[in-house]
């Protein structure tokens, strides 16, 4: 017979959960069936204006840098709005695809230019319609405006009024942005041709072709409206597999074109339609409004910065901004942008990510030397768009960077439950990944398969057996093997895939600081990355809950964060996750403040998280804001276990002392589950669950003896895990849901509500401004 969905067959997690009945001490609770008439189950109570409306960012004048400004987009295009003071105000015009020779390059900048001298403004982003508005002057007398990218369409939208004025384009040279940002000379036969302006049919354009072929066309234009006057702008882009000379005018003057001719207010309507049907995918509210705030400004800055259909969130999205950065890197950027998705119920937003491997397989395979192709894949450290980054396989590599890419497909597999995704898109490639380490493994001395010196990300002393190499081996070929058994695939490498887990050398530990870089070199020098800590955190490869492993993370933990002056956003964000993994509660909220505040550092104060909840690193990486939101994932739910199959949901496993009330519906566990819970005066009051694949169903609830109701009769098992600690089985199927709840307390109505947690005033709308 065919498993069931989910169920394991792997020989490793047979033996965990055969030691589980022997722990167990099982208590069925039946409900009669009066009680069964009777299920209720708990509903979510938000509205959402109000609340989005208490995490808008404000500003009490007009932003002079980008990342102060504020931010539109649709996935694709989009704007960064604010002044360089020079000007009144300015769009920066962004699209994540337009590349030139692999790299992303600037368009350039809508200017809004007033017939007479204007100072002064004010500024705010409205979360739930997705648009920021706001006045150039004081009122009554100034310029008021409003802009959205529209949700789905490659257009964005200004309406203004009031005092006379007009647009003007401000076109940027295409240039590396490398070199523009380091200020370095491009020789002539490197630049690319100067653009074309011109006007069709009342629309503006400014055609930009490039010598390799392609280029992109800014299209703008604008009619009158009751009251004012709309502007619209788009941006279209052909590739390079398009010549120059055949790159053209017509959609972007089309989709202008389309605007100027529709109705505003339907333009209005769909695009808010679309935002107001993405936030209620799930909902988390926490005690800390500033910390709140900046969580559901990071879900506004997801569905701005990607979509399904559309490019993969790079370090900017549609925001350019002169960086040396203007490439995807994928020795942990990608992988952290993307790690909030999944929890947050929102994995559409990740299959951005996984069809960008989909639809570059054969180059990933091209980037292995010609003799290992047949059977292996890789990327090197950065790559643009087409995953073109070749990796040779001698020493001083860093190998190990698509294998942690496809954890994060892993993840996207896990938490969707889709088995085809796993059996036709998944399994192919990471076997492939792993076959490229398996061609660097040697024998040693000590009878241990070793691998050759590397990077270790961004270690600047090089090892054999690094930490980082050994964990994404190790994760991959676990997982190779538990999938291996699920889909019932005889694959003839297990064998060797076995073979080679059982003679892969330790881990390197330091007995006094914990694990190492790698063989012979100690963590001994600041360093801001936790690759050396990659098999606690995300790969757990060890068990951050077992007599065993704990004592060594918590050691390995204390010695990185012993050592400050390198560390950065991340630090805290990835330092936090494993401080939730590990249980030690009151410890993440602290290294979160020192994310999100500023810090002393050469030149004076900075700030780690922007004013806009932006991050830059000498330019823009959007990825470390978006890990902070994944940090506080962890501390109201995981579900991560040591079987690469299993099913182990935790309900508010981190949550520090000081927060009371906490309340989250419809975030996902791997599993496929949806989960809502309330925690009110420090205590869980109920915890409701749906089954979207069938899963088994192990949680751990903190509450009191639980009993369940729903839609029939549940079989609740209340006993300890293989490491003693309390978990609760339901036998629950696909489709179903299940509302548990401590058989010590009854619950009011009102107390199966979730519901926002009541706001900090000294802390509502804590970002656009920057505040103390």
């Amino acid at each position: 017979m065919p498993p069931k969905p989910f169920e394991n067959p792997n020989r490793r997690t047979f033996i965990m959960i055969s030691r589980i009945p022997l722990l167990l001490v099982t208590v069925f609770v039946l409900l009669s069936p009066s009680a069964r008439a009777a299920a209720v189950e708990a509903k979510a109570d938000v509205d959402w204006p109000e609340f989005l409306a208490r995490h808008d960012l404000v500003w009490d004048s007009v932003p002079t840098v980008w990342h102060e400004g504020a931010f539109v987009g649709n996935g694709l295009v989009g704007a960064m709005i604010y002044s360089d003071g020079t000007n009144a105000l300015q769009w920066d015009v962004g699209r994540s695809d337009v590349i030139d020779n692999a790299l992303r390059i600037a368009i350039g900048k809508f200017v809004l230019v007033p017939a007479e001298k204007t100072t002064g403004g004010s500024m705010r982003l409205d979360l739930w319609n997705a648009e920021a508005r706001g006045v150039v002057g004081a009122k009554p007398s100034g310029i008021e405006w409003r802009s959205y990218t529209h949700a789905d369409r490659p257009l964005t939208v200004i309406e203004y009024s009031g005092r006379p004025a007009k647009f003007v384009f401000e076109h940027l040279p295409s240039l590396p942005a490398r070199a523009v940002y380091q200020n370095t000379p491009v020789p002539d036969n490197e630049r690319n041709f100067d653009p074309t302006f011109g006007e069709t049919a009342g629309v503006n354009w400014c055609l930009q072709k490039f010598k390799r072929g392609g280029g992109y066309v800014v299209a703008w234009g604008e009619r009158p409206l009751s009251s004012g006057r709309a502007f619209y702008f788009t941006v279209d882009f052909m590739s390079d597999k398009v010549p120059a000379d055949q790159v053209t005018t017509a959609k972007a003057v089309g989709d202008v074109q389309a605007a100027i001719k529709g109705r505003p207010q339907d333009l209005q309507r769909t695009h808010r339609d679309w935002w107001h049907d993405f936030y209620p995918k799930s909902f988390l509210s926490i005690p800390d409004t500033r910390m709140e705030s900046f969580y559901w400004i990071q879900m506004y800055k997801l569905a701005a910065g990607t979509r399904a259909d559309r490019p993969a969130l790079d370090l900017m999205g549609p925001w350019f901004r002169s960086t040396p950065w203007a490439r995807i890197w994928w020795n942990l950027n990608i992988q952290l942008t993307y790690w909030p998705v999944y929890a947050a119920n929102r994995l559409d937003l990740g299959e951005s990510f996984t069809r960008m491997i989909d639809n570059n397989i054969t180059n990933l395979i091209n980037n292995v030397p010609v003799e290992w192709r047949h059977d292996s894949a890789a990327i090197g450290r950065s790559a643009s768009y087409d995953c073109i980054r070749p990796v040779n396989g001698r020493e001083g590599n860093e190998n190990g960077d698509l294998t942690w890419g496809l954890h994060n497909y892993w993840l996207q597999y896990r938490y969707s439950g889709d088995e085809r995704m796993l059996r036709e898109r998944l399994y192919p490639i990471l076997k492939r990944s792993v076959g490229f380490y398996l061609h660097l493994l040697k024998p040693g001395a000590d009878g241990k398969l070793h691998l050759p010196r590397a990077i270790s990300p961004e270690y600047p002393e090089q090892a054999p057996d690094t930490n980082y190499d050994l964990s994404l081996l190790r994760w991959g070929l676990e997982t190779l093997l538990a999938a291996n058994k699920r889909l019932k695939l005889n694959d003839p490498l297990a064998a060797k895939w076995t073979e080679t887990l059982e003679k892969l050398t330790p881990f390197p530990v330091d007995p006094d600081t914990g694990y190492m870089i790698g063989a012979g070199v100690p963590y001994k020098q600041s360093h801001r990355h936790f690759s050396h800590l990659m098999m606690i955190y995300p790969l757990h490869v060890v068990d951050p809950e077992s007599p065993q492993d704990k004592p060594l993370i918590v050691k390995s933990l204390a010695h990185w964060h012993s050592l400050p002056s390198a560390l950065r956003g991340y630090s805290y964000t990835g330092g936090g996750a494993i401080s939730a993994w590990v249980g030690n509660n009151n410890e993440i909220v602290p290294m979160l403040d020192k994310f999100l505040e500023f810090r002393e550092g050469k030149g004076g104060t900075r700030y780690n998280i922007k004013a806009n909840t932006m991050y830059t690193e000498a330019g823009p990486v959007i990825e470390t804001p978006l890990a902070g939101a994944a940090t506080i994932h962890e501390m109201v739910l995981q579900s991560w276990s040591m079987d690469p199959f299993g099913t182990h949901i935790r309900v508010f496993p981190a949550v520090p002392d000081s927060w009371k009330d906490v309340s989250f519906d419809k975030l996902r566990a791997e599993g496929a589950f949806e989960v809502s819970a309330v925690r009110r005066d420090g205590k869980t009051k109920f915890v409701q669950i749906k089954s979207l694949a069938g899963a088994p169903c192990r949680v751990r609830t903190g509450l009191e003896d639980p009993v369940a109701s729903g839609s029939r009769i549940f079989e609740v098992k209340n006993g300890k895990d293989h490491n003693g600690l309390p978990l609760t089985t339901i036998d629950l199927r696909k489709g179903e849901t299940v509302l548990l709840m401590s058989g010590k307390e009854k619950l009011a109505s009102r107390d199966r509500v979730v519901e926002p947690v009541p706001a900090q005033p000294d802390r509502l709308n804590f970002y656009g401004s920057p505040k103390p």
